[in-house]
């Protein structure tokens, strides 16, 4: 074998490793395809204001939590809510998260919203809780500064999203995210200086949810 074609074999062998780890994570696929350099907005639907959002199997759903929802106890503190509802019972599911930043109403630049989803009965009552964490920032030019999240859901049908007491007027610190250089959808390049990021919680938000039916356990994340 000639050396330019071992080189080349070299090549393939090491190009295959990364894009068999990103094929086998669904979280990664959910990201890139959301946010990479191909990637096209999917069709987003609003939420109502107000009562019960009816969150459909891979329709991604925006919502806001302010002033207009409802508020009550829940076991980590008083919050305002939103109530979520699948069209039928999943055995296994996955529930992928953006956080959107929005302008903080109580102080300088950005502030984002730290979800926790609550599983409900039938009589709403809470049996269960799971924090969206860790929650990954995704920062970009041309693109709102959003928190991603995914956490996987069993036997669901109810629940809610709130935040807790003691995260307001904490801070969703991130960790110095590396120079990014990467292509935009007009075919040139651009370029971030190394960043950390701080931004405060706050008592409201915006999400966009998106819900896939798995298999199996603990899958889809």
């Amino acid at each position: 074998m000639t050396r330019p074609r071992i080189h080349f074999y070299l090549f393939a062998i090491l190009l295959a490793v990364p894009l068999q780890a990103v094929a086998g994570n669904p979280f990664i696929e959910w990201k890139e395809r959301l946010f990479g350099s191909r990637s096209a907005e999917p069709d987003v639907r609003d939420a109502p204001e107000e009562g019960v959002v009816v969150l459909g199997v891979g329709r991604p759903e925006r919502l806001r939590i302010d002033e207009l929802a409802p508020e009550r106890d829940f076991p980590q503190g008083k919050s305002r809510y939103r109530e979520i509802e699948l069209p039928r019972e999943l055995e296994h599911a996955a529930l992928r998260i953006q956080v959107i930043a929005r302008s903080n109403d109580k102080g300088r630049g950005n502030a984002v919203y730290k979800p926790v989803f609550y599983l409900l009965n039938e009589d709403g009552s809470v049996r269960d809780s799971r924090p969206a964490d860790p929650l990954y920032l995704d920062m970009r030019p041309f693109k709102p500064t959003r928190l991603l999240s995914c956490i996987v859901l069993e036997d669901v049908r109810r629940l809610a999203v709130a935040t807790t007491p003691d995260a307001i007027g904490r801070t969703y610190e991130s960790k110095a995210r590396d120079k990014l250089t990467a292509p935009a959808k007009a075919g040139f390049y651009y370029s971030t200086d190394a960043v950390k990021v701080k931004l405060p919680y706050a008592d409201h938000g915006e999400l966009v949810l998106e819900l896939t039916a798995e298999d199996d356990a603990d899958s889809g994340c």
